[in-house]
């Protein structure tokens, strides 16, 4: 299912495998459109990460991004990931189609410094990155032969955005990739391949674990 950062983040729509609707009822929260105006070119945060400011981290950036004239958006958009307890900022934007990759930077993180976001054109935002495994992939062959001969492989955001299809009712699948591997050194075990369904609107319909190569 696709998943919104925390289950709170931009009001994120978080939308599950089947029955995307339901979930999304139950967890989204309102929020203006996310557009390619949250996009903050990062200034100096060295006083954010150094301890040297009064404030804590996500407060410091912030105020840093307001000193630097960040668009409205684009704090708005590090207001909302702050609040999620995931301080960052949204730092590139990648028209697909009529929905939209944004990426994210976790300034304040020992690792996984990047994310990234599926945007739909209702200003939903979708985590590709938190649990990229979900309980229904688990059940299927594909992850339990995977998860047999490397035990200890895990996914290591971010995920890779590796190209689109279209379907015969004009919809468009969205693909992305994640690496599979025991460490942030490690060579990879394999790589877990999943479809984002994008209706003509632009809206993100479902998620779905295409297989694990």
């Amino acid at each position: 299912m696709p998943t919104s950062i925390s289950r709170h983040l931009f009001g994120c729509a978080v939308l599950a495998l089947s029955t995307l609707a339901t979930t999304q009822a139950a967890h989204a929260r309102e929020t203006a459109p996310i557009d390619a105006r949250a996009v903050w070119t990062e200034r100096s945060l060295s006083a954010c990460r150094s301890g040297q400011s009064p404030t804590a981290p996500d407060v410091c950036l912030l105020r840093t991004m307001q000193r630097y004239g960040a668009r409205p958006q684009a704090i708005a958009a590090a207001r909302m990931l702050v609040k999620a307890n995931k301080a960052g900022f949204i730092s590139a934007w990648r028209p697909l189609g009529k929905a939209a990759l944004a990426s994210v930077t976790y300034p304040f993180r020992a690792n996984t410094n990047e994310g990234s976001l599926l945007i739909g054109s209702d200003g939903a935002a979708i985590d590709v990155d938190e649990g990229s495994v979900r309980e229904e992939d688990r059940a299927t062959p594909a992850w339990r032969a995977f998860a047999a001969a490397h035990p200890d492989a895990m996914p290591f955001a971010p995920a890779d955005f590796v190209g689109s299809t279209a379907t015969s009712d004009g919809d468009q699948r969205l693909l992305f990739s994640t690496p599979l591997k025991r460490c942030h050194a490690c060579a990879e075990d394999g790589a877990l391949l999943v479809a984002y369904t994008v209706d003509e609107a632009g809206v993100v319909l479902e998620r779905k674990l295409l297989t694990i190569k």
